[in-house]
């Protein structure tokens, strides 16, 4: 039945496609040119796009010939610009010209590339971005222009990224490799684990610009994050005068989601001042389905068959002021005050089977769980740059101090039934007071220093301090009249750190060759203690990370580059806090404050072709490798702990290709393809691991422009099965598609999108060790309709704005989960 509906959708996507692909006008033009360099010597393999003027279109793209000419073919009536760019040389942007029905062959005034400079002179456009857009250093996924991005959340558009993978448990890895640094603007958020995860589903993707997607970054970040950098930038209103935008959405589900959001902006030649505010609202679930088998020396001695189903209402308030302020030419100072509000308050039911080692129902228990969560943050930024007279030398500071606190209050009940329905057992009432506070000071300097216009020294250092303090609180509240204290779960968890760090990078460009080289040192010194059992630890190391980065350009149509780091990531704060999450009696989660970091030396080969076609080859080792397991606690009956222990190591091998192909005139696509290889060692529950498998990842991005401001897209991705240490993740795949039209002279957009609409882009996995398995699927909500409307007002003249990154880089990153109770 399924494959029969697949076959009839598929027969009727075609159908469409040829139809409007027919209807097209047939008054259409053919338009010729060529490219040459300032010697008026041919360009052979320039890429010459053309743009509809009217909305910064893509309409098709073409290489030149070994003449350096090109064409476009039926070409319909209308008003065009195209972009003419090749390795090495400025980028053309031609005039706006008209095409009308008597032109049947235009022939474009001969364009000439420039070595170096910005030639701006002719008009200033800016042209429509795909999707995905792969660079030598990072991949970029541009959600502010994407029909499919709009109506959804951050983590949506996450899931539908080139490498990334969100697990059942919603932790983020890139390409099988956990351990990523999340930024928002450049600054690493300050969260992880699962307020990480409530975070970026709150978070409407509709107030992203884009996301960069940095796998192997330079000393000159942070030297956490081995697996690399997910950095979301933040829509920024950039036109001088005052302007702004308004984005308001409706998404359903299964259950409904809305919100909105306004940015604005002012800015003149000394002051510029912005600001944004966003509403969200949406209604989520989790429906977790568990089998859990429990052994001792071989001999199955009894299961759980578990439904849990939990209800989440997320109300997400975020808002952000800033400030930049232009005292001289060659200086700008800055304030920037951002803060959250994040309240949710999920409620939900688990029902279990009991079953005995000769798979025999026996008994069976609920749990219900009902919780209220809280979660305030702000953040205060204050920035400095100057530019020497000379205009080479560069200075800037930046002193960040921030701040997150959560109040939650959770009660699980729990009841206990035998065969025939009955009670046998006291009901069980757990509440929880959990109450956590952060706070991170930082401070950083970074000097740039063009030594000569191929020499460039970059250096810097930075300090921050960090202190986390969280108290949780248990009580058996079975008698309501004489509620129990209980000191086995409940802990007041207590952390300090320090870490110094300090940079150097040295880069040098020759006419075919460049290299960057760079050395980080950080001294990190943390301590915390366990005030209810008096557990404690403290570490005091010094560690050095290098990295190189080398290209060489052997041609015109190709080009090659190595490049190697060492990395660190430390334990987040929820990692290291030993405190207990329910999800009911028999499982829970916790962390670890004995985790030690993991290291991680990483190296990657890159090819371009053409400037368009990338392939990459990868190898990183990581020792002491953090890693998510699920297991039963030692000691206690048939009880699973979810937590966070340092295996062994870890090898990762993978390629990575990327082809963007313009099909026709109106059908662009982007092809993105990853293979990888994950091999884990180490011993975690008696069990012994030496696993990997060759995993596949597909993702392709393709957009449709059907004339009179309508636009469309739609992409699929497909994940083969992949063995991530002791878990075994079942194959998943999605297919979206939506439309677009331009409203109001290009002022407005009205967007309607559907993700996932097979329902199949879902985690499914087995678990195993000596004496415990576990098999599991999650449903959530993948897959969504929306409906978004975007209107921009104001003045339109062309200022572009600062973009800053504070100094509580890696601390932000991995604090907000310490200031979980």
């Amino acid at each position: 039945m399924t494959n029969s509906i697949l076959h009839k959708t598929s027969i009727t996507a075609i159908i469409l496609l040829n139809l409007i692909a027919f209807s097209a006008k047939l008054n259409a033009s053919t338009l010729t040119g060529v490219v040459k360099d300032s010697l008026d010597n041919a360009v052979e393999v320039a890429t010459v796009s053309l743009f509809r003027t009217s909305d910064s279109t893509l309409v098709k793209a073409e290489l030149t010939d070994v003449d350096g000419k090109f064409s476009f073919v039926e070409i319909q009536v209308g008003e065009y610009y195209v972009i003419a760019s090749f390795l090495g040389f400025t980028d053309f942007i031609s005039q706006s010209f008209t095409v009308t029905a008597i032109d049947n062959q235009i022939e474009i005034p001969v364009i000439h590339l420039l070595s170096g400079g910005i030639n701006l002179d002719e008009i200033n456009v800016v042209a429509q971005k795909p999707f995905i857009e792969r660079r030598s250093d990072r991949l970029i996924v541009n959600v502010e222009n994407s029909i499919l991005a709009s109506g959804g959340s951050a983590m949506d558009v996450l899931e539908r990224s080139p490498g990334v993978i969100v697990s059942a448990g919603e932790s983020i890895s890139i390409r099988g490799r956990s351990g990523v640094i999340f930024m928002i603007d450049g600054k690493p958020t300050p969260m992880s684990g699962q307020e990480l995860s409530n975070y970026l589903k709150a978070l409407p993707s509709g107030s992203i610009e884009r996301i960069e997607i940095i796998t192997n970054p330079s000393a000159k970040y942070d030297a956490a994050g081995n697996a690399g950098i997910i950095d979301i930038r933040m829509k920024k209103t950039e036109n001088q005068g005052t302007n702004g935008s308004f984005t308001t959405y409706y998404s359903q589900g299964v259950y409904p989601k809305a919100g909105g959001g306004i940015n604005l902006n002012h800015r003149n030649k000394k002051v510029n001042v912005f600001g944004s505010y966003n509403y969200n609202f949406r209604m989520g679930f989790n429906d977790l389905r568990l089998y859990r088998v429990f052994f001792e020396e071989g001999e199955r001695t009894g299961a759980y068959n578990q439904l849990n189903f939990l209800k989440i209402p997320y109300h997400f308030n975020s808002g952000r002021l800033g400030m930049d302020y232009n005292i001289s030419k060659n200086t700008v100072i800055g304030i920037l005050a951002s803060g959250n509000l994040n309240k949710f308050n999920p409620h939900g039911q688990n029902t279990s089977d009991v079953e005995n080692g000769q798979q025999e129902i026996i008994s069976r228990f609920g749990t219900a769980n009902e919780s209220n969560d809280l979660w305030p943050s702000y953040a205060l930024n204050g920035n400095f740059k100057h530019t020497f007279p000379n205009g080479k030398q560069e200075l800037s500071v930046d002193v960040d101090y921030a701040n997150y606190w959560n109040e939650t209050t959770q009660l699980f009940t729990t009841k206990y039934y035998n065969l025939e329905g009955f009670e046998y057992l006291p009901q069980y009432l757990l509440f929880g007071d959990l109450q956590g506070n952060l706070d991170i000071r930082s401070a950083k300097a970074d000097f740039v220093y063009p030594v000569t216009q191929e020499l460039k020294l970059e250096a810097g250092v930075k300090a921050s301090v960090v202190g986390a303090d969280n108290d949780i609180q248990f009580f058996d509240k079975s008698d309501a009249d004489n509620p129990i204290f209980d000191s086995t779960i409940s802990n007041h968890f207590i952390y300090k750190e320090k870490i110094n760090a300090a940079y150097i990078n040295l880069s040098r460009n020759w006419a075919k060759f460049s290299i960057q080289s760079g050395l980080r040192a950080e001294n990190t010194i943390a301590e915390g203690v366990q005030l209810i059992n008096g557990q404690s630890f403290d570490r005091n190391y010094i560690n050095l990370f290098p990295s190189i980065f080398l290209n060489y350009n052997f041609s015109d149509q190709y080009s090659m580059g190595l490049n190697m780091s060492r990395r660190l990531d430390r334990p987040s704060y929820q990692q290291l806090n030993p405190f207990k999450h329910y999800l009911d009696p028999s499982t829970y989660r916790e962390g670890d404050p004995f985790l030690n970091p993991q290291f991680t030396w990483s190296f990657e080969w890159n090819h371009t072709l053409f400037q368009r076609f990338t392939a990459t080859l990868s190898y990183a080792l990581t020792t002491d490798n953090i890693t998510q397991v699920i297991a039963p606690v030692e000691g206690l009956e048939r009880v699973t702990v979810q937590t966070d222990k340092n295996l062994a190591n870890v090898e990762y091998y993978s390629f990575s290709a990327s082809a963007p192909i313009a099909i026709g005139k109106w059908w662009n696509t982007n092809i993105n393809f990853d293979a990888y290889v994950g091999k884990y060692r180490g011993n975690y529950a008696n069990t012994n691991l030496s696993d990997g498998n060759l995993v596949f990842n597909f993702v392709t991005n393709n957009s449709f422009t059907l004339g009179k401001g309508w636009t469309a897209e739609c992409n699929f991705n497909y994940h083969t099965r992949e063995i991530y240490a002791f878990m075994d993740l079942n194959p998943m795949w999605g297919l979206g598609a939506g439309v677009q039209k331009m409203l109001f002279k290009n002022r407005a957009s009205l967007k309607f999108a559907v993700s996932d609409i097979f329902w199949q882009n879902l985690p499914s996995a087995f678990i195993k060790y000596r004496d415990y398995q576990e098999t599991f699927e999650v449903f959530r909500e993948t897959r969504q309709a929306s409906l978004t409307y975007t209107h921009r007002f104001g003045d339109k003249q062309l200022a572009p704005s600062r973009r800053r990154v504070g100094g509580a880089e890696d601390e932000k990153q991995r604090a907000g989960a310490g200031s979980q109770g």
